[in-house]
């Protein structure tokens, strides 16, 4: 009896030690299957996952692997790319309307698309068919390479000089299995190599978010890959929706709007951007507010330096600057408590994708409820 005693608590010890250090793949199997228990192939999934996080040098913790389950889970339920019902008429419903702002050439444009590069093989049959957002991306690239080899530009789309057009006119912005920003996903891409990207460079990169291995790839780097000074992650959740600190800028704007009075968007973006994400001249009604709080406080803190720390707010040394440190000690003083640090994006989100209207808020509370799950399972 003692024997069997003493080897129940060794069993106990090294169950443990195996959370405390590291979860096994074969854990992290049976939290999948948890989570989706109709996934395919649930080990292979546990395999990349674990593959990925040691690639980002990310700890394969109970924690990060529950992380990522949690946003696979709500993103795509294990599917590398995911069947949108609906999609391709969808697609086409939002394609026309489009067009129909521009009644000659849109309908002029509809007519082609209807009977290029042949009436029954048109790109509009492509579209009334897709099913994925591989097939809707696969559809556009086919668009792309029959204009550029039926003119003179496709010399110059090969090489990569019209990349920024190209890729802004793509509908599919996010993609794969955890949803991940096709924008962000090129820009690590191009962080690896010194050369510009080429199209093909750019469609390898797409074609990479619609594997298993090439979504969590990118997916888990953009959630995890940063600090954030939260103390839960479910503001990490809500920035991997709105934006990297999008959960800290809103509370800084919580902040600021209470010092100054002002009703402000609590939207996570202090400055305005354009579509390449850098800052626009704008002044924003944020920044707008920020000087009106400083300007009696005597900091010797000009518009320009103002500015400056704001350009910052998609950094985690954003809560460094003068103009973070300034707000903050303002409020504290002023209601005799600090103020919250994160707090969720006031966003709603709509998409041909979606079957409802969404908020960042209850896509980072479904996520936590995956992630609490997960936590709480006995592997």
């Amino acid at each position: 009896m003692r024997l069997l005693q003493l080897a129940a608590v060794l069993l106990a010890i090294s169950t443990i030690s195996a959370f405390a250090d590291g979860i096994t793949v074969g854990q992290t199997t049976r939290l999948i299957r948890l989570a989706e228990k109709n996934v395919v192939d649930a080990n292979g999934w546990a395999i990349d996952l674990h593959d990925v996080l040691v690639q980002h040098e990310l700890d394969v913790s109970p924690e990060n692997v529950c992380a990522a389950i949690a946003v696979i889970d709500q993103e795509s339920g294990f599917v590398a790319d995911p069947v949108v019902p609906g999609l391709g008429k969808l697609s086409e419903e939002t394609l026309k309307q489009k067009l129909g702002k521009y009644p000659i050439a849109g309908k002029a444009m509809l007519s082609w698309l209807e009977r290029t590069p042949s009436p029954d093989a048109s790109f509009m049959a492509r579209i009334r068919a897709a099913r994925t957002e591989r097939d809707l991306d696969l559809a556009y690239r086919s668009l792309v390479d029959y204009v550029g080899k039926n003119t003179s530009l496709d010399f110059v789309m090969q090489l990569g000089l019209l990349n920024k057009l190209i890729e802004d006119k793509n509908e599919i912005d996010t993609a794969g299995s955890m949803q991940v920003s096709v924008r962000f996903a090129l820009a690590e891409a191009r962080k690896r190599r010194w050369l510009p990207a080429t199209l093909s460079d750019v469609y390898a990169v797409r074609d990479q978010l619609y594997t298993r291995h090439g979504g969590m790839f990118y997916g888990i780097k953009q959630l995890m890959g940063y600090e954030t000074g939260y103390n839960r992650k479910i503001y990490r959740f809500a920035d991997y929706n709105a934006g990297r600190y999008a959960s800290r800028n809103a509370a800084f704007q919580q902040s600021v709007a209470r010092l100054s009075g002002e009703k402000l968007s609590l939207d996570g973006d202090l400055l305005s951007y354009g579509k390449d994400e850098k800052a626009l001249p704008k002044v924003t009604a944020t920044e707008v507010a920020v000087r009106k709080v400083l300007k009696g406080l005597k900091l010797d803190l000009q518009d320009s330096q103002i500015r400056s720390d704001l350009l910052r707010e998609k950094e985690l040394g954003f809560t460094g600057t003068r103009t973070f440190i300034a707000v903050r000690d303002h409020f504290a003083a002023a209601f005799g408590k600090p103020p919250a640090f994160a707090t969720f994006p006031e966003i709603w989100l709509s998409s041909p994708k979606l079957s409802r209207k969404f908020t960042t808020r209850r896509f980072a509370e479904s996520v936590d409820g995956r992630y609490q799950a997960c936590m709480t399972a006995k592997p």
